[in-house]
């Protein structure tokens, strides 16, 4: 039945909305609901715990969702200074009064410093009684039982609201979070105790980490580059090196670290000074073969002048209103030009006087730009292929080389890397593909060290280790096409970076089930071994996972006003979750048959590739095309 349930919550992705509030999707999980309440007590599972306490977590989770759908109500108030408002219609059209009638006091939004980005939106909301709510994007306004979250605003100084009204249902809901949290930990603490428990000390460790040449090109003199380096600048509201702009903005652009033998300080100043010149130099590398036909252009590089006949736009006249691949390749080579518009404007950073506030430290200002330097995910890449490599040698003669010494120093050198990039970034570095994919990396290393501790087979270690090295080297390339612009206002939350962070830990430790039990069908004589060491990794991976999806629905009921919206990626991962924590029950079965249990591990990591990918091919807010 659990299998059931959890392919057809998959399957009612791709459907219409309207699924969710139909009657027999309703009646299945109240299904669900009745067998898991009758099995908590008809099971024994009262005799231990925290197991049933992970139960009635879920317990509370699903009567929640039912108390939020049946008892809440939510609507849409629009605020406009100086009027009274006493109340709201929900979405239904009925009327709802507020305790106290509330009017606008001001509304503006935040920007990020030196730029017309907003940063964040701010309602400053008067209450009858006397009192003042504060409301923006992750900050939730409350009168009585009703919750006010920034939504819009209009073009006359107004706010736009949604008002949720859900005295029951987020109670009990985060319920059941608060104990499925407590019950997790408390299984898996209980196991840290047994000697040897491998889940316990993977979860450990885990939490611990937590071209073509341009031609004759104008130039600087190096010693002007140089001075130029470690000069601050404001940048995406951030005070940095110009050295951190000159780099994204010339990887972005070139798709390379240098132009025509040029560092990137000397290759943007040069752009700064010499616009003309640069006009006629091809260095905006074009990607695509039919973006580069449609254009006429031969070579990998454009020049800004071949995007222009006659002052007209080639890319735009080409442009088919955002459908299709080629689309997309104009979407992204606009990029590039709005960047050297703002550049050749002024808009793209602003100089920071040394007097200002914002000015960092000259030991933070260096340690940026030796970071951009050096780039750890290259670094990384070649430690992690080398050592997969040699493992792989390794493998094929036969011969036990200790390996994990080295590549525990590659996860202990990658950790002080991913630290390093959190201080000089001034937040978690998971806000971007390329940073999940580097700590995506340094998590398969540090699983690859443990693997090699407890004397797994190298080959194992060598399929840990390619997966690492595939992560680190979508990383790098990810590196050189960076993002240059701010994250929108409701990314700008503390949320973020824990939701991102025990999600890609879950990830990570359930992928590596999959080369565990590829190993364990092809090698017979390691098959136990292998198969108790992916259903110990079960438990951690799932607790995490299911970490990630609580954390990610509280950031959501923060920003949104709903912890829970059958959006496709939400789904997905709570089929992910069900799949995963299938093995773990006696009652399948399949724990007792290693053959079985590799197999069906093997065929469910298609629920991660589709969780964290195909959606994107999906309509959903969590779709990163």
């Amino acid at each position: 039945m659990a299998v059931g349930v959890a392919l057809l919550t998959g399957v009612t992705s791709l459907m219409p909305e309207s699924v969710y509030s139909s009657a027999w999707w309703s009646c299945l999980w109240i299904i669900v609901l009745g067998v898991l309440v009758y099995s908590l007590f008809r099971s024994r599972l009262v005799r231990n715990i925290p197991v049933f306490l992970l139960h009635l977590s879920f317990a509370l989770m699903i009567s929640g969702g039912f108390l939020t759908a049946y008892t809440s109500h939510r609507g849409t108030l629009h605020l406009t200074p100086g009027i009274l408002t006493s109340g709201y219609v929900d979405a239904a059209g009925k009327s709802h009064d507020f305790p106290a009638s509330v009017s606008l006091i001001s509304f503006s939004p935040e920007y990020y410093q030196g730029m017309s980005v907003p940063k964040d939106f701010r309602s400053e909301v008067a209450v009858e009684s006397g009192d003042t709510m504060h409301i923006s994007m992750n900050h939730i306004g409350r009168l009585g039982n009703y919750r006010f979250y920034q939504t819009s605003f209009d073009n006359v100084g107004g706010t736009i609201l949604t008002v949720s009204h859900d005295p029951y249902g987020i109670a009990t809901v985060y319920s059941g979070f608060l104990l499925f949290a407590v019950a997790g930990a408390w299984m898996i603490c209980r196991r840290f105790g047994r000697k040897g428990n491998h889940a316990a000390f993977a979860m450990a460790v885990m939490l611990t980490c937590a071209t073509a040449e341009a031609g004759a090109v104008p130039a600087i003199s190096a010693s002007m580059a140089d001075s130029l380096s470690l000069r601050q600048v404001m940048y995406n509201g951030r005070a940095v090196p110009f050295n951190t702009v000159a780099t994204r903005l010339t990887f972005k652009l070139t798709g390379r670290g240098e132009v025509a033998g040029l560092s990137p300080e000397a290759f943007t100043a040069s752009l700064m000074m010499y616009r003309d010149e640069w006009c006629a130099v091809p260095f905006i590398k074009i990607k695509s073969d039919a973006l580069r036909s449609a254009l006429g252009i031969s070579g990998k590089y454009a020049s800004v002048n071949s995007l222009y006949r006659d002052g007209v736009y080639l890319p735009g006249e080409i442009y088919q209103g955002g459908n299709g691949r080629l689309d997309r390749d104009i979407v992204s080579l606009d990029e590039k030009m709005a960047l050297l518009i703002d550049l050749w404007k002024g808009e793209l950073f602003k100089p920071l006087p040394d007097y200002s506030p914002e000015v960092r430290s000259d030991m933070a200002v260096r340690l940026e730009v030796s970071y951009n330097r050096l780039m750890p995910p290259r670094v990384l890449f070649i430690c992690s292929i080398i050592l997969s490599i040699s493992a792989i040698i390794a493998a094929v003669s036969r011969r036990r080389i200790i390996l994990w010494p080295l590549i525990l120093t590659a996860a202990f050198a990658g950790g002080i890397f991913f630290v390093w990039h959190w201080y000089v970034a001034g937040s978690f570095p998971l806000a971007s593909t390329g940073d999940m994919m580097e700590f995506l990396g340094l998590c398969a290393l540090v699983i690859a060290s443990y693997a090699g501790y407890r004397k797994y087979p190298e080959l194992l270690i060598a399929l840990v280790l390619l997966c690492a090295s595939f992560l680190l080297l979508v990383a790098w390339i990810s590196a050189k096409d960076p993002v240059m612009s701010p994250v929108m206002p409701v990314l700008a939350s503390p949320w973020l970076s824990i939701h991102v962070s025990l999600v890609m830990v879950a990830y990570a430790i359930l992928g590596f089930t999959l080369p565990c039990s590829i190993l364990a069908l092809t090698l017979s004589k390691y098959r136990r071994q292998l198969t108790a060491l992916s259903l110990s990794l079960l438990g951690p991976g799932t607790w995490l996972l299911g970490m990630g999806i609580i954390t990610g629905a509280m950031w959501a009921n923060v920003s949104w006003g709903r912890y829970w919206a059958w959006d496709p990626k939400e789904t997905w991962a709570l089929v992910t979750l069900m799949l995963y924590a299938i093995p773990l029950h006696r009652s399948t079965g399949l724990r007792y048959h290693p053959k079985a249990v590799s197999i069906y591990l093997i065929l469910i990591f298609s629920s991660i590739i589709m969780t964290y990918y195909g959606v994107n091919y999906l309509p959903s807010i969590h779709a990163y095309k």
